[in-house]
């Protein structure tokens, strides 16, 4: 690339040149003022990609959940407009903003994940969603506008007069300087046709709708209707560039909470926003879990370990364990305890540590199994193994997504949370086989079996929020639109959602 710059360069000064023999100290002077590729390509104002997003949470997906979202309007807004999370699930429709020009509008299936902002105007990017609920005043088409001329790098004085007006009052001097300073030229065609002639096709076409934007803008009279045109692709995506991320998809976010989007168009999202309630969970010396306990009540386990445990038919570290006991308690509206207790139904999975966890923990996996082959006796005949297939094959899954989960921590330098990696792993077949009680009786016990969905729901959103914070130890009760951006796969269209309701 610098050779090709070098040669884009000699062949330019040789043209002026060949008008008027510069002095040696002009040379200087010329070579700034040559717009150059890497000018073009660098220092973007926004480079956020999909590449920086924290993952899906394709195990927390496979846990449904009926509840219906909280309205945010309801929670309490701390002094830069981030809402204060109550535990639970909470819904708002924001104003939001296309963020990536020379792109396609979300289609209505598409799906995002959450982001932070990246880029030489991030701090501006950030300021402009957060401040635009302290300024409803100004249009929601005024502040899209204002944020394509940012990013097409126009100079703040070359805007016209109302964007001029705009950021002024929704951003600092500095950042205001900044945008000067990050600007560019516009170029004419020969300047595009010698500068963009090595880069792809859509580069291409990007770095030209880029230069027609800044060009609108320093003109000074395209309403928005004419700017969106430029700015948005007309049509459909290509199949090729189409979201491979489903609508509604969870995602990581900073803080230990999730976060989802479903956009309706560029202009208008609704975001879902989890914060999962604590959830303490207590654990045997083979750390199966014993009970369980949150605002609902408790859950109480033990395990007949007269019956062998039943190895996964391809995963000999996991393990299916038989309850002895089941006890719930259920704390009723009235604020009465209630309490069931039953005997001898239900079993549950459980993968011991990974082996490459080091020989310490091989050899205790190992006496483990061989105890629990050693200890089986006649009683196993009579354990119903209920949907055996099928539970083990659910249980395999979800065991392979916590790997990733285990992973995550090892790699941590805090300390604290290990338990969260095998909560998060049992969940759900811990659930499964304390519900077992309430099959075939459900005109009573409705509620119980809503509870209980509800309760082991969290339990897993718990835990992976637990893991979530770990490598800074920061958590969070704020949740801040203007904070991140919502990006989507084969690099579609970024959205940034501010704090302005719909």
């Amino acid at each position: 690339m610098r050779v090709k710059l070098t040669l884009v360069f000699v062949a330019a000064l040789c043209g002026v040149v060949s008008a008027q023999l510069p002095r040696p100290a002009d040379l200087a002077g010329i070579a700034r003022k040559l717009p150059s590729l890497d000018r073009f390509l660098q220092n973007r104002p926004l480079e956020t990609t999909f590449d920086n997003t924290l993952g899906q949470l394709k195990m927390l997906d496979r846990v449904g959940t009926a509840r219906q979202p909280g309205d945010m309007r309801r929670l309490a807004r701390a002094g830069n407009g981030a809402f204060v999370l109550q535990p639970g699930l909470w819904e708002g429709t924001f104003e939001s903003y296309c963020l990536r020009a020379a792109t396609w509008a979300p289609g209505a299936g598409d799906g995002y994940l959450w982001a932070p902002i990246r880029g030489a105007r991030a701090g501006a990017i950030a300021a402009i969603l957060r401040t635009s609920v302290q300024r409803p005043d100004i249009p929601q088409g005024d502040i899209q506008m204002l944020l394509w001329a940012m990013l097409s790098r126009t100079r703040v004085s070359d805007m016209p007069p109302k964007l001029q007006a705009a950021a002024r009052a929704l951003l600092p001097a500095s950042e205001i300087n900044g945008i000067t300073v990050n600007a560019a030229q516009v170029l004419d065609v020969a300047s595009r046709t010698r500068l963009f002639r090595d880069v792809t096709a859509p580069v291409r076409q990007a770095l030209d709708i880029e230069n027609e934007l800044r060009y609108q803008f320093s003109r000074g009279n395209g309403n928005y209707d004419q700017i969106a045109k430029i700015a948005i692709l007309a049509g459909a995506a290509p199949a090729r560039d189409r979201n491979a991320i489903q609508r509604g998809q969870w995602s990581m976010a900073p803080g230990g909470y999730f976060v989802r989007y479903y956009p309706d168009t560029f202009a208008r999202m609704k975001v879902q926003v989890l914060r999962p309630a604590p959830v303490k969970v207590v654990r045997d010396q083979l750390n199966r879990i014993l009970s369980v306990e949150d605002s609902y009540g408790r859950i109480e386990t033990t395990y007949n370990d007269a019956i062998a445990a039943r190895p996964h038919p391809t995963n000999k570290r996991l393990k299916a364990y038989a309850f002895q006991t089941i006890r719930i308690t259920h704390r009723g509206l009235n604020g009465a305890t209630e309490t069931k207790e039953y005997r001898d139904q239900g079993y549950t999975f459980h993968q011991s540590a990974p082996g490459r966890r080091g020989a310490a923990a091989l050899l205790i996996g190992g006496v483990r199994y061989a105890f629990s082959l050693m200890t089986g006796t006649p009683l196993e005949a009579r354990q119903d193994w209920a949907g055996w297939a099928d539970r083990a094959q659910r249980a395999r899954e979800a065991y392979d997504d916590a790997e990733y989960l285990r992973d995550r921590y090892e790699g941590a330098t805090t300390s604290g949370g290990a338990s969260s990696v095998d909560d998060a792993a049992d969940t759900a077949h811990y659930r499964e086989g304390v519900r077992v009680v309430f099959v075939g009786d459900t005109s009573e016990r409705v509620s119980w079996i809503t509870e209980m969905q509800e309760r082991f729901t969290n339990m897993l959103e718990y835990a992976i929020s637990v893991l979530r914070t770990l490598p800074d130890g920061s958590g969070s009760d704020q949740f801040d639109p203007g904070g991140g951006v919502a990006v989507p796969s084969h690099g579609g269209q970024t959205l940034g959602a501010s704090g302005r309701f719909d």
